[in-house]
């Protein structure tokens, strides 16, 4: 007789200043995922178990963020994806708060410089808002780009990514490319 084990993720829903995120973290506390859609999106073969304590280091810190209290995270990440999608995160989890950077000026630091919109399909399939802060990935041609398009339409996204943006600039000498505030990036 064979047992099968079934990986538990620990998931809690909590307000924030852009609405319901939706969090789960795994047995060890490292977290899985973090996101605005109906539920977190898990791994396969990972069951969701409502627990709002084993999520309550990561409310904490997101809270910490939106007070304009933390700039860096310590959670531990658990990240699920193929090699590409694994190399754009990690490389955006290095862009510094209150810097941007373009999808391009991604694909060449990862060495595939011809891939922006390959990097631009890996930045939308980021499981983990927030601390993988693709808010701050921009077009290279101006303007703000999109934000969460898979779980809410555009313009709500937008207003989600600009309000993030203007959060850590608020805190930070921080301009978006093509918005007319200047040019920087990392």
């Amino acid at each position: 007789m064979v047992i099968r084990t079934q990986t538990v993720a620990y998931t809690h829903v909590f307000s924030s200043p852009v609405g319901l995120l939706h969090a789960a973290v795994d047995g060890q506390g490292r977290v899985l995922a973090l996101g605005f859609g109906p539920e977190p999106a898990l791994p396969d073969g990972v069951a969701a178990r409502e627990n709002k304590y084993a999520c309550g280091e990561l409310e904490y810190e997101i809270a910490q963020y939106f007070a304009g209290e933390r700039q860096r995270f310590t959670l531990e990440l658990r990240l699920e994806g193929t090699g590409f999608q694994k190399a754009v995160w990690s490389r955006i989890i290095r862009t510094d708060y209150g810097s941007t950077v373009t999808y391009g000026e991604i694909a060449r630091k990862i060495g595939s410089k011809a891939a922006a919109r390959a990097v631009g399909n890996a930045v939308g399939a980021n499981p983990v808002i927030i601390l993988v802060p693709c808010h701050r990935v921009v077009p290279a041609r101006g303007g703000i780009g999109n934000y969460a398009r898979s779980v809410m339409d555009q313009s709500e996204g937008r207003q989600i990514k600009r309000f993030l943006l203007s959060l850590e600039s608020s805190r930070s000498a921080f301009s978006v490319p093509g918005t007319g505030s200047g040019d920087s990036a990392p």
